[in-house]
C-alpha cells in the first residue's frame, strides 16, 4: 500500500473518532507509556491494525477499540496514536485522558510525526500536563524534521515571537512550500514590512500574499491587493511568474 493510501486511511479512521489529526490531548501529566506485555510482534501488528481500520471505516469503533490496543501493544506507532485519541474522546471505549496521554508518548517516541505535534500542543499549552515550553519544541522539530507542516508553522510562530526572524523564517518557509496558508502569509508579512535581518522583498512578499490566499487564508487577498497597488507593472508580472514557479515546486 502507497504512503499516501495509508495515510488517508489513518486520517479516515481518526476523523471517524470525531477528533482531528493532530490536536492536543487533556488528561493527566504523566507521560511514561504503558510497557509491552511481551515482545513485539509486527505481523500481528499489522493484522489487528487492518482489522481496525476495516472496522473503524464502518463506524464501528467499539469493535475496533481491541483491535487497535492489539496493534498499539505490539509497537504499531500509528495504532498507538490512534489509541490515545479513542482513549481522549471517550468513542468506542472509556474515556482515559492519563492513558491517551501516554499512548501518545509512546506513538511520539516511536516516531510517528502527529503524536509529536500533538505532544508539543500539550506541553507549549500546559494542556494535561505542566507547559514545558523547550520539551514542546523538541517535540515540533521531530515532527518538523519529518515534513509536519503544522509543527513546522508552530516553529516559525514560537521563532517569530522570539525575534529569531532567520529561523522563523526558514521554518515558515519549510511549510509554505508544502503548501500550508498560514505560513505562506507569514512570509508575505516578513517581506513586506521590516524585519531585522530579513531583506525586504516586496515582489516575493506579493507572491506569497497570492499563493495563500489562493489557498484560503482570510486574510491574504485584501493583503495581496493592497501590495499590488503599490507595485509597477514590472513588479506584478515579477510576482505572478514567482507564484507560478512556487506553485509547480510546493506540486512536487
Amino acid at each position: 500500500m502507497n504512503t499516501a493510501r495509508r495515510a488517508a486511511q489513518i486520517l479516515q479512521a481518526v476523523l471517524a473518532i470525531g477528533l482531528l489529526a493532530g490536536c492536543a490531548a487533556g488528561g493527566a501529566a504523566r507521560i511514561d507509556p504503558p510497557a509491552p506485555a511481551v515482545a513485539a510482534d509486527p505481523v500481528v501488528a499489522k493484522k489487528e491494525f487492518s482489522e481496525a481500520m476495516a472496522l473503524a471505516r464502518e463506524g464501528r469503533m467499539a469493535a475496533a477499540a481491541p483491535h487497535y490496543r492489539q496493534a498499539a501493544e505490539n509497537d504499531h506507532a500509528e495504532a498507538q496514536y490512534i489509541l490515545a485519541t479513542m482513549y481522549k474522546t471517550g468513542r468506542g471505549m472509556q474515556r482515559d485522558p492519563e492513558l491517551a496521554l501516554q499512548w501518545y508518548g509512546r506513538s511520539a517516541e516511536a516516531g510517528y510525526p502527529l503524536a509529536q505535534f500533538t505532544l508539543g500542543n500539550i506541553y507549549m499549552k500546559g494542556d494535561g500536563a505542566p507547559r514545558n515550553v523547550p520539551l514542546a519544541i523538541r517535540l515540533y522539530e521531530r515532527a518538523a524534521e519529518q515534513g509536519h507542516p503544522q509543527a513546522q508553522y508552530n516553529l516559525g510562530v514560537y521563532y517569530y515571537g522570539a525575534r529569531d526572524y532567520r529561523r522563523a523564517e526558514q521554518w515558515f518557509a519549510r511549510a509554505a512550500q508544502q503548501g500550508e496558508p498560514s505560513s505562506q502569509f507569514a512570509l508575505g508579512r516578513m517581506y513586506a514590512t521590516p524585519h531585522n535581518g530579513i531583506r525586504l522583498d516586496r515582489v516575493r512578499a506579493y507572491a506569497w500574499f497570492m499563493l495563500a490566499a489562493r489557498n484560503g487564508h482570510g486574510e491574504a487577498k485584501q493583503e495581496s491587493a493592497r501590495l499590488e497597488a503599490a507595485l509597477s507593472v514590472a513588479e506584478r508580472a515579477s510576482g505572478r511568474s514567482l507564484v507560478r514557479r512556487l506553485a509547480a515546486e510546493s506540486s512536487q
